[in-house]
């Protein structure tokens, strides 16, 4: 504590030395009784990955529940096993996982994610209906008379994991601060008042119920035409989308499963489950051993995803690498895949395989729908020569009217029907005729020209005989 040196009467206080503070991370020590505390996790002579998790989900319903759903488990259990960082090649990226899981209201999202803070005792749990800007980021708050700058709970909770209830409460304006938090790792707050730029490397796990209609009740999942519309309603930019490493929808279950139903196996003790967690989380980036092969492999896996699923929507995109990459090594750490001394976390073909499997579920299923979806969207986009002939039957025809189409980003109807000349009769034909063939698609009331038409555009024969004025 020191003296203002321009307000008399006042102290305040100077940070002299910065140290970071005790904790069961970074405390934590590989030694042989922890490593035998590990054994339970590791693949028995013979087993396989998957039969592994399975083996690992139904000990998970001693603590989370009889009911759990497996999906829900696998999501939040990985997320909660993800190191800080990792090498790929000689890059360093990010190793901790950021993901949403949106269901159909009490499908049990929350109960699991509470009961796993609660068995691992790391991490923090927020409401993001409640939650305002300043509380989550940080911001500016009046104290004795004047404003000081303070951090949020997202940066003090750097190094560690935050769980975020009732998302969909959170206002696109808050989404659109957490995308920057992401894109940096870092929270930087300038005010009048002073400055802060701090790091927020976190661990975070979203929490959603549906959008909400006008009544202000969820919208049920199955009235949904496909998962990438739940996710744009709830988050709306593509970029933001992006950020995310993977999506979870979970609809209302058919039935429910008795609470009095026995599980299977009785979870291990939690001790292990304990020195798991805080195993994971204390491997720095060189403690993180991918070899050569596992990283080619990855890139071949990668590739056969965005081939598969690359659309507008970056689902995979890019940093599909990334994606998988972060899944895998979350995978190792559960099933603590370590060497001989317990420091390194390996990485092995096994749990890339398991990994991309898994992420193909998350998709590749008669909910989300992805497939369909980018097969909807290709066909927007990718244009032949049949096309071409197409719109240039409706060019010869109309050519002021596509015309003004190609200058716009879109139209409504009302503009498009006035400068096409047409009768409220004849118009309708031709606009479902360039719907039928994917030039335009509907976007509310106004008309959007497709990456297809813009194309096609390009390649028709516009010097074609134009009819005079009343020439028949």
């Amino acid at each position: 504590p020191v003296p203002h040196p321009l307000k008399a009467q006042q102290v305040v206080g100077i940070v002299t030395k910065l140290e970071e503070s005790d904790s069961s991370v970074s405390q934590f020590k590989i030694n042989e009784g922890v490593k035998e505390t590990l054994k339970c996790f590791q693949l028995e002579e013979g087993q396989t990955v998957s039969e592994k998790m399975e083996e690992l989900f139904e000990r998970s319903k001693g603590f989370v529940g009889v009911e759990a759903n497996k999906q829900i488990v696998y999501a939040t259990d990985l997320f909660y096993h993800t190191p800080l960082e990792f090498q790929f090649a000689k890059r360093t990226e990010r190793a901790y996982l950021d993901i949403m899981i949106v269901g159909d209201p009490r499908t049990g999202k929350s109960n699991t994610a509470k009961h796993m803070l609660d068995m691992y005792e790391l991490g923090y749990i927020t409401s993001l209906k409640s939650a305002t800007g300043p509380g989550l980021i940080g911001g500016s708050d009046q104290s004795g008379g004047g404003w000081k700058t303070k951090i949020g709970l997202l940066p003090r909770s750097h190094k560690g994991a935050l769980i975020m209830e009732e998302f969909s409460g959170g206002g696109k304006e808050l989404i659109s601060k957490l995308t920057e938090v992401r894109s940096s790792n870092r929270v930087r707050l300038t005010r009048v008042n002073g400055t802060i730029d701090v790091p927020a490397m976190v661990r975070m796990l979203s929490i959603s119920n549906p959008k909400t209609n006008a009544d202000g009740n969820s919208i049920p999942l199955a009235q949904y035409n496909n998962g990438v519309q739940v996710i744009l309603d709830l988050i709306g930019a593509a970029e933001d989308i992006a950020r995310y490493d993977f999506f979870l929808l979970i609809p209302k279950p058919k039935g429910y499963i008795s609470p009095l139903d026995e599980f299977s196996l009785d979870p291990f003790p939690k001790e292990s489950y304990m020195n798991r967690v805080r195993w994971v989380w204390s491997r720095t980036k060189e403690q993180v051993v991918l070899d050569r092969p596992i990283l080619e492999h990855i890139v071949k896996l990668s590739d056969e995803l965005n081939q598969s699923y690359d659309s507008h929507i970056a689902i995979f995109g890019a940093e599909a690498w990334k994606k998988l990459s972060r899944v895998a090594i979350a995978v190792a750490g559960m099933l603590c895949s370590m060497d001989e001394t317990g420091e390194k976390l390996i990485v092995k073909k096994e749990h890339v395989d398991w990994a991309k499997n898994f992420l193909v579920g998350l998709y590749d299923n008669s909910l989300f729908k992805l497939r369909e979806y980018v097969d909807d969207q290709r066909r927007l986009v990718e244009c032949t020569d049949i096309d071409v002939h197409n719109l240039q039957g409706i060019f010869d025809s109309h050519a002021v009217m596509l015309q003004q189409l190609e200058m716009a980003t879109d139209m409504s109807q009302r503009q498009l029907s006035a400068v096409s000349g047409l009768d409220n009769k004849e118009f309708p034909k031709v606009i479902n005729q360039m719907a039928k063939y994917n030039f335009i698609r509907w976007q509310g009331d106004k008309i959007v020209p497709t990456q297809k038409f813009r194309i096609a555009m390009q390649r028709v024969n516009k010097n074609t005989y134009m009819k005079k004025v009343g020439e028949i």
